[in-house]
Formats: C-alpha cells, sequence, structure tokens
C-alpha cells in the first residue's frame, strides 16, 4: 500500500511545502516539482480549466515518483470527491467548506464504510496494492487511512464554525483561501489587515485545540514564513506559472543588465 507521505509527516508535527499547477499537463510536471523538492503539488480544478481526462494521466503517473498528488476539486459533490480519488489524487482539496455539515459530506463521500459512504472500486492501477490484503475490509480501511481530506476556509461563515470544522472525525487539514476570505470580510487584497490576521489565527488555534494541521496557500514568501511561524504546517506557495514568469524575469533583468 502506498503510503500518503505527507499525511504521515503532518500527524508527526511536520510541515509539508508544495505549489498549485493550473496549465501543466504533461504528466512529467509531477516528477519536475519532485525534482525541485516539493512534497506535494496540487491540481487546480476550481479556477483552472483540468477535466477529468486532463488529470487522470497526472495523478497516475505522479503515484509512481515520491510526490503527493492533491486535487482542487470544483466544490463539493459525492462525483467529484470519489472519481478524483478513483484516479489516483491522495489528497481532495475542498473549497468554500463552510459549515459542519459540508465537512461531515466530505469525510462521508471520501470514505469507505463504515467511515463514509464512498463507492468501491479498485482500478487497475491499485490491483497489486488490493492483492497485498487478503481481506477486502483490511484493503478500504487501508486506503481510508491513506486519504487525505482539506477543507479550505474562504468566508466569515467558515471563519466562526471552525472549531466544529476541524472537530469533524476526518478532515484532516484546514487551509486558508485568503483572497476569497480578504472579499467576504470586506478587506480585498489585504492578507496583513488585523481582521484578517485575526481570522486566520482562529483557524490555526482551532487546528491545534483539535489535533489538526493548517495551512494556507499565497504567493508572497514573507506570508508565508509568518505562517509558517504561528503553526501552520501544510504550506503552499503560488503556481507553476508564476514560477515560470517570475523566473524568467529574474535571469532577463541579470542579462540584460
Amino acid at each position: 500500500m502506498r503510503i500518503n507521505k505527507i499525511k504521515k509527516k503532518m500527524k508527526n508535527g511536520e510541515r509539508v511545502y508544495g505549489t498549485m499547477i493550473k496549465e501543466a499537463r504533461n504528466v512529467n510536471i509531477a516528477e519536475i516539482l519532485e525534482i525541485a523538492g516539493f512534497d506535494y503539488f496540487v491540481i487546480d480544478m476550481e479556477h483552472a480549466y483540468f477535466d477529468m481526462a486532463d488529470i487522470a494521466p497526472i495523478l497516475q503517473f505522479a503515484r509512481k515518483t515520491d510526490i503527493t498528488a492533491v486535487v482542487r476539486i470544483p466544490r463539493l459533490d459525492y462525483a467529484y470527491v470519489a472519481k478524483t480519488l478513483d484516479m489516483g489524487a491522495e489528497g481532495i482539496w475542498v473549497p468554500h467548506l463552510d459549515t459542519v455539515e459540508e465537512a461531515k459530506a466530505l469525510v462521508s463521500y471520501g470514505k469507505y464504510p463504515p467511515e463514509g459512504k464512498r463507492g468501491a472500486a479498485v482500478p487497475v492501477f491499485r490491483m497489486k496494492e488490493r492483492q497485498e490484503f487478503k481481506q477486502a475490509a483490511d484493503y478500504f480501511r487501508a486506503v481510508n487511512e491513506e486519504t487525505l481530506l482539506i477543507a479550505q476556509m474562504e468566508s466569515g461563515i467558515a471563519i466562526r464554525n471552525v472549531e466544529e470544522i476541524t472537530a469533524v472525525p476526518g478532515i484532516d487539514v484546514a487551509m486558508m483561501g485568503t483572497q476569497d476570505l480578504s472579499l467576504d470580510l470586506g478587506y480585498p487584497g489585504q492578507g496583513n489587515h488585523p481582521e484578517m490576521r485575526a481570522a486566520v489565527q482562529k483557524v490555526v488555534d482551532a487546528c491545534r485545540k483539535n489535533g489538526k494541521a493548517s495551512g494556507n496557500h499565497v504567493p508572497g514568501i514573507d506570508d508565508l514564513r509568518y505562517w509558517i511561524g504561528q503553526g501552520m504546517q501544510m504550506i503552499t506557495w503560488s503556481y507553476e506559472t508564476n514560477m515560470i514568469i517570475e523566473r524568467g524575469r529574474e535571469a532577463l533583468k541579470l542579462l540584460k543588465a
């Protein structure tokens, strides 16, 4: 059984580092990001134009490497959760998760019985793993243990409910969505506004209280370093496109000097 390395690390109190992809379609993006040193990458199906046919080969190739593949699905929906996991995702990241009921639904969709209601499936790429277990129940239990479920906090409602959301068994990470949160709270783009800092800190504190990991996804290194100092564990930096643009600008500036 393939071990979900970032889930294991976070359970052990370690920090993990990743990035998000929104344009790359070649399966080698997984290995490129692994070589760069990232622990995981996130395929963005919420804002980028990936479809299921795009992500399946990337997810299955990633399983042959040491990097962990996570998918941010467009919305909380059984078909998106279950099918994406069937394709090989090791983590599901749900945007705009606001309530305890939605958190419980995510666990129900993402876990096999008795923890949830995910339909049984053994895709071809998992057949060897299935053969490691004599009993089907042991296999499905092991898959549940390695599945990472991430709730993204992006509204004032989510912040108010964060203690209850992070107390739901099966939710592993509360991930900040600071851009949308700043819009919802009335401070567009002001991630460092005192009210924003207080809201994000509330998420960090709730996760610490309930034994869950907290995380953030922003392009600013200084912002991420601040939240690392506050105890965040799942650190998602920028996009693959931003890396190319920023590094290209830096190189051209030096070459043209």
